[in-house]
């Protein structure tokens, strides 16, 4: 302790100084701790502690040194039962942590309709977001629980909210492949239609690259266009590249059975406003040449059952030139040779993949 801080203060009159905030955070504190016990007792799941609890002249609300209450634990815990007796007890479906977590927010991410439906009775906001603006609406549609994303709908929640990301709950639900959900949002009358400026997915996209065949073909149903072409404000390296078709991104992903399914839709084998062709693509896809190790990055997962000779094979079958011929793109430099006036043949040379040539 340095003497200059209290040269003009008498340690007496210090000390009296101290002392009351000591006092008065002990007596916080140890308010606090009585009031916490029903909320201490929901997070261990203390069945015999809270039924006693609830028998007795309690604050329900009484909260956690972090802001969470007794209801925050029963949503967490997905105990609907517990959680919809508190709010019958004048819990507040409203509160928030200091995270700003809400009761329902938590709720939504179990999926637990019943639960939901009760707090948004008790007067708990269908709109509530939390930090970095993801609402209720977009919780419930990513974990894909009809019931609670219908409840929310009911009670009025913002169908095309955005986070911070410029993401809908449309889009969230056709990435995670929740078809009931994205009927029920095309229903309530979500746009599926819009872009996202930075990257150029829409709902259609998010779920094929996902490979999220029903999504995709509930979508084509709705109006999406098959030979949209995506114009991101950035592109190159893992990002899509400008012109990329909803085909050339289901390649490129690896699934060569939705590939095949939105050829048979429509889809144009011979797209080339990438600056490459199916063809030309696959050469990279096949053997991807960025990456840390001298292999480069593995090919892409993908699903389904056919690989991607089987598809370059039936892509064949269906119309695309195996003799078609760059008209853009990298110039010789360095190692590499120019792709300018190249067929998709020579590209596979250009990489030794002796089973693609």
């Amino acid at each position: 302790m340095k003497a200059p801080l209290f040269r003009n203060c008498p340690l007496t009159h210090w000390t009296s100084a101290l002392v009351v905030p000591v006092l008065t955070l002990t007596v916080v504190l140890a308010a606090q701790a009585g009031g916490n016990s029903l909320a201490d007792a929901v997070e261990s799941r203390e069945t015999a502690r809270i039924s006693e609890l609830l028998a007795s002249p309690i604050d329900v609300n009484a909260p956690q040194v972090d802001g969470m209450t007794a209801l925050h634990w029963a949503a967490h815990h997905d105990d609907g039962e517990l959680g919809l007796k508190l709010l019958t007890l004048g819990a507040n479906a409203s509160a928030q942590n200091r995270y700003g977590i809400t009761p329902l927010y938590l709720a939504c991410v179990n999926g637990n309709a019943n639960l939901v439906r009760g707090l948004l009775a008790a007067g708990a906001d269908p709109n509530t977001a939390i930090k970095g603006g993801e609402t209720a609406l977009m919780t419930a549609s990513r974990t894909g629980r009809i019931g609670a994303v219908l409840a929310l709908i009911r009670a009025g929640a913002e169908i095309d909210a955005r986070e911070r990301n410029d993401q809908t709950a449309i889009m969230w639900a056709a990435a995670e492949g929740h078809a009931d959900v994205v009927a029920a949002l095309l229903a309530a009358g979500a746009d599926f239609q819009t872009p996202l400026e930075k990257s150029g997915y829409t709902p259609f996209l998010f779920a094929i690259r996902e490979g999220k065949t029903d999504v995709v073909r509930l979508l084509l149903d709705a109006g999406a266009d098959i030979n949209a072409a995506m114009d991101p404000r950035r592109s190159g390296g893992k990002l899509a590249r400008k012109g990329t078709s909803p085909l050339l991104l289901a390649v490129e992903n690896g699934h060569y059975d939705l590939a095949i399914e939105l050829l048979d839709a429509g889809a144009d084998p011979n797209d080339d406003r990438s600056g490459y062709t199916i063809l030309h693509s696959l050469t990279w896809i096949r053997k991807p040449d960025i990456g840390e190790s001298s292999n480069g990055d593995p090919a892409p997962q993908g699903s389904g059952r056919r690989n991607s000779i089987q598809f370059i094979r039936e892509l064949v079958e269906r119309g695309a030139d195996v003799n078609a011929r760059l008209t853009r793109g990298r110039r010789a430099g360095g190692a590499r040779v120019s792709v300018i006036d190249a067929t998709p043949f020579f590209l596979a040379a250009d990489r030794a993949d002796l089973a693609y040539m």
